[in-house]
């Protein structure tokens, strides 16, 4: 009797632990071991490999825990026959079965999840020890796998895909604020971005020309609505660089009146009119530059985009400030191209009653 209360015990308790250890793996994240890395580089420098080749941890704990179950089970059987007879068997089976799926996998699956920062550490060595022991077996199985199935590489978008999902499952169950939730989403599109859906078109750029002096741009222009223009000589299609407002606000309040705007002047920065969101991002950040003149493959201006067109479509909603007279140029471009259509339509609808009073008369 004691050596089958024994046996049920080892066999329920190895396979627990490897349930334990499984949920434990597999729930890890990487900021978990970085954290653990930080606390101790031991430890951290250990369970790096154990996630690094997850595959054949996980291989190793189930190849264990299978051999505990399958032995287990056979030993208890054995003994309950030889103790209680033939007839036994049945009843001793159906209890350790619900015994297994309730204390070797439920229970000790849910266990894992929940305290796993706690049983990280402790489980490093168990793990190490465990993964050399089934070495031979994980190997000998996965060569085995690999001649049936092809290893399949998670390819970016899938795990761009897989982040937008986790992010949306975040929102759902309220561990993320929906906002956050779309930031996540539209960085990850960024590169799916087109300049031409972001840019501010050509139609509607507030451009300077590079030989007009402050005073000359303040006698047109009382109020500067953006923080940075483009300054071109000739036509806007020669672009020679940008100007910002605090430099034409300073010159003014130092009576530089007569101060040329190529004094002034910054080099402008160029992107192509195919790059996309993401692409541009990045120019931003290795030139240290907010504005740019989106050119097409002749030379020719076709816009201006900037970091800030960029963070709001991340963010999602539009930035201004108070000061602003055109709060989104692509709004006031589009606003000026339904006027223009609607002003062909009262002109043609005119056109029609005349012409039909005309016909009238």
């Amino acid at each position: 009797m004691t050596t089958l209360t024994l046996a049920v015990v080892l066999t329920v308790g190895v396979s627990a632990f490897c349930s334990v250890l499984e949920a434990m793996v597999l729930s890890t994240t990487t900021a978990e071991i970085e954290s653990m890395a930080n606390k101790s580089a031991k430890w951290g420098n250990l369970f790096k490999p154990i996630i690094a080749e997850i595959d054949d941890t996980i291989s190793a704990i189930l190849t264990l825990n299978t051999i505990a179950n399958t032995a287990g089970a056979s030993v208890v059987g054995t003994l309950a026959a030889e103790i209680y007879g033939s007839s036994a068997v049945g009843i001793v089976a159906a209890i350790m079965t619900f015994m297994i799926l309730i204390f070797s996998e439920i229970i000790p699956k849910n266990v894992g999840v929940a305290y796993r920062p706690w049983i990280q550490p402790l489980s490093v060595y168990p793990l190490v020890a465990i993964r050399f022991l089934m070495k031979p077996v994980t190997y000998f199985t996965r060569s085995f796998v690999r001649l049936l199935v092809k290893e399949h590489e998670t390819s970016s978008e899938e795990a761009e895909e897989e982040i937008k999902l986790l992010a949306e499952k975040g929102a759902k169950e309220g561990k993320l604020r929906s906002a956050e939730a779309d930031v996540i989403s539209n960085t990850l599109t960024l590169d799916d971005v087109a300049i031409d859906d972001i840019m501010t078109p050509r139609t509607v750029v507030y451009a300077l020309e590079q030989d007009q002096t402050i005073g000359e741009v303040f006698k047109e222009f009382n109020n500067i609505p953006f923080a940075r223009i483009p300054v071109y000589t000739e036509t806007i299609d020669n672009v020679v660089g940008y100007v910002r407002r605090r430099d034409l606000l300073q010159a003014v309040a130092d009576d530089a009146h007569d101060t040329q705007l190529e004094e002034l002047m910054d080099q402008a920065l160029f992107v192509p009119e195919t790059a996309n969101g993401a692409d541009t991002l990045q120019s931003f950040l290795a030139k240290q530059q907010q504005l740019a003149i989106v050119v097409d493959e002749f030379g020719s201006v076709t816009g201006v985009v900037t970091m800030e067109d960029i963070i709001e479509h991340i963010l999602g909603r539009e930035i201004f400030e108070k000061d602003d007279v055109a709060v989104d140029m692509r709004e006031l471009a589009r606003a000026k191209n339904a006027q223009k259509r609607d002003k062909e339509v009262i002109m043609a609808k005119q056109k029609k009653e005349f012409k039909k009073k005309s016909e009238e008369t």
